[in-house]
C-alpha cells in the first residue's frame, strides 16, 4: 500500500481499519496437528474437507475359509498373516481360527500358519437311495392328473381299502387311528365305532380294514425308511423317543404317510437320524468310516471322532458342517 505525504513533506499516518498487503502475507496460521507434529503457513489460509475410506472384511466364504479372516475387531488383516486369534466367518456365525482348525474347517500348518482345506472327505449316502426316489417321486407327481396317488403303495388290499376309507369316511377319524396306534399301540375303540357306523358294518369289520391298511402303511414305511439308512428300528425309536419334539414330528410324518401318501416327513426325519446316528448305531458309523479310508476314536461320552487332517472333529459336527459329505 503507498504511504500518503503531507503538505510538510512527511508520511501520513493511516486511518483506515484494513491491513497492508504485505503485512497480511506474514500472517502465521496454525492449520492442524497430526502426530504431535504442528503445521503451518503463512498468507492467506484455504480449507479443504477431508475424504474418508472405510475397508471391510470379507464375508463370502465361497472362495474359501480364509478369505473371511478379519482381526478381532472385525477389521480387514492388513500386511500380516492370519494367527489364531483372528476370525473366520462360517454360515453366518464368526469363531477363531483357532477353533476352526480343531473343527477341521482349516488346515494349520507346521510353521503355525493356516490355509484352507484342500478337499472334504466323502462317505456313502445311506440316504441316497431315498433322495433318488423322491426327486423321482416328484416329476411323477407333477405328470400325474389331480385324481391319480402319489406312487406310494400300501399293497393291493390295502390301497383299496384306503381308497374307500378315504371316500366314505372324516379324514380326523383316520388321524386318530393313526395316533391312537402310535401312542398306545392299538384302535382307539370309540373312534372304530363312529367309522363303523358312518359305513354301515360292525365294529370288528372296520377293524380288520383299518388294520389292513395299517399294516401296508407300515410296510411300506419300513421298506422307506430302510432306503434311507435306517437299518435298525429299534436304535431308531431310541432316537426319537429321547426328544419330544422328534416325537411330535414323527407322529405328523406318520400321519401325512398313511392319510395322504406323502413322504417328505419320513425323509426328514431320516435326515435328522444321521448326525446322531454314532449315539445309536456306533459300530455300523465305525465301520462306514472304516470302509471310506477315515481313522476315527471314540472318546469319553461314548461319542466317535473322525481325522480330518490331522484334527479329530466330531461326528455331529462333521455331518451338520458338512465336513464329511454324503455321495
Amino acid at each position: 500500500m503507498t504511504a500518503w505525504i503531507t503538505a510538510a513533506g512527511t508520511e501520513a499516518k493511516s486511518t483506515s481499519n484494513t491491513i497492508d498487503n504485505h503485512l497480511a502475507k506474514g500472517i502465521s496460521t496454525t492449520v492442524g496437528h497430526t502426530n504431535n507434529m504442528e503445521v503451518t503457513g503463512s498468507g492467506p489460509v484455504q480449507a479443504n474437507r477431508s475424504a474418508e475410506v472405510q475397508m471391510t472384511a470379507n464375508d463370502d466364504a465361497s472362495g474359501g475359509l480364509m478369505a473371511t479372516a478379519r482381526t478381532t475387531s472385525g477389521g480387514p488383516i492388513m500386511n500380516r498373516t492370519p494367527n489364531g486369534n483372528d476370525l473366520v466367518k462360517f454360515e453366518g456365525m464368526e469363531f477363531s481360527l483357532n477353533v476352526a482348525a480343531n473343527m477341521g474347517l482349516v488346515r494349520r500348518n507346521a510353521d503355525g500358519t493356516f490355509s484352507d482345506v484342500q478337499a472334504t472327505a466323502a462317505l456313502k449316502d445311506p440316504a441316497a437311495a431315498v433322495k433318488a426316489q423322491a426327486q423321482t417321486k416328484i416329476g411323477e407327481t407333477r405328470e400325474k392328473t389331480e385324481g391319480e396317488t402319489s406312487g406310494v403303495t400300501f399293497g393291493e388290499t390295502g390301497d383299496a381299502t384306503m381308497k374307500e376309507l378315504m371316500s366314505t369316511q372324516n379324514p380326523g377319524d383316520l388321524f386318530k387311528t393313526v395316533d391312537s396306534v402310535l401312542h398306545r399301540g392299538d384302535l382307539d375303540k370309540g373312534t372304530i365305532e363312529r367309522m363303523a357306523s358312518m359305513a354301515g358294518v360292525e365294529p370288528e369289520e372296520m377293524t380288520a380294514q383299518v388294520a389292513s391298511v395299517w399294516q401296508g402303511a407300515y410296510d411300506a414305511a419300513s421298506g422307506y425308511m430302510a432306503d434311507a439308512g435306517i437299518e435298525d428300528e429299534q436304535a431308531f425309536t431310541a432316537f426319537i423317543s429321547d426328544n419330544p419334539k422328534l416325537q411330535a414330528n414323527m407322529i405328523e410324518a406318520a400321519r401325512n404317510f398313511f392319510v395322504h401318501h406323502k413322504t417328505e416327513g419320513l425323509q426328514t426325519m431320516a435326515e435328522a437320524y444321521l448326525p446322531q446316528m454314532d449315539r445309536y448305531e456306533a459300530d455300523r458309523v465305525r465301520s462306514m468310516l472304516d470302509a471310506a479310508g477315515y481313522g476315527h476314536e471314540t472318546d469319553s461320552n461314548g461319542r466317535i471322532r473322525v481325522n480330518i487332517n490331522g484334527a479329530s472333529v466330531a461326528w455331529d459336527v462333521v455331518v451338520k458342517q458338512k465336513i464329511i459329505t454324503f455321495s
